[in-house]
């Protein structure tokens, strides 16, 4: 097993999950690494590509991250764990295109990965805008302040009227229905795991089932 990509909102558990993962394979000997979304040194969308988010060919850029990436990988037997980096890192920059285009790009995008035969974690709350004002709760009024304050610059922000707190839950269950298309679409195999407060360490074993099940989840014992 050489990738697994764990997807969802903001406050669903991705960078836990990812963590957890990383310590399970290293504890039984695997080789195994973790990547943070916005980390300086994500091997798909480093900082440098930052700037680039709202320009015409940020998606063309974000696809060429992704077949280095995957030149990379194909002959590591490293397991390579990436939170948001495969609906996060380019979907909520492509909202405000048409939907063909971001028919195309995961199209593109699933053709580049499939030969890895990535496991695909979808975490998902029941009730996306409720979560949305749960996880606005929990991490308090300097956060939600400053990712409302961000979505609201968005040209789809602007186009549908999405403004303060109560536009960034909105943007945030557009968003997860977006995604939950998108869902359906790939070919590749998805893990939704529905993700409720408490619940870490059944979600924590879903995931793992998941890629235990995958007959190409092996990885690179570490030698000592």
């Amino acid at each position: 097993m050489r990738l697994v990509l764990i997807e969802g909102l903001p406050g669903t558990g991705k960078t836990t999950l990812a963590e957890r993962l990383c310590a399970l394979a290293l504890q039984e000997g695997c080789a195994s690494r973790w990547y943070l979304e916005e980390a300086a040194d994500h091997p798909v969308h480093p900082h440098s590509l930052n700037a680039a988010r709202l320009e015409a060919d940020y998606p063309s850029r974000c696809l060429q991250g992704w077949r280095r990436f995957a030149d990379e990988v194909r002959s590591d037997s490293t397991l390579n764990i990436l939170e948001g980096s495969a609906f996060q890192s380019t979907v909520r920059f492509m909202m405000e295109q048409n939907r063909t285009d971001i028919d195309d790009y995961f199209g593109r995008f699933e053709g580049i990965l499939s030969p890895l035969r990535p496991v695909f974690i979808y975490l998902r709350p029941e009730d996306a805008e409720r979560h949305s004002r749960a996880t606005a709760a929990h991490r308090g009024s300097d956060w939600t302040r400053k990712v409302a304050a961000y979505l609201e610059q968005t040209p789809y922000a602007h186009r549908h009227g999405l403004r303060g707190e109560s536009g960034m839950h909105r943007f945030w269950a557009n968003y997860a229905h977006l995604c939950d298309e998108l869902m359906h679409g790939l070919t590749m195999r998805v893990t939704r795991i529905t993700v409720e407060p408490g619940h870490d360490d059944w979600v924590l074993a879903e995931a793992v089932d998941a890629i235990q099940s995958e007959p190409y989840a092996t990885c690179e014992r570490n030698r000592e």
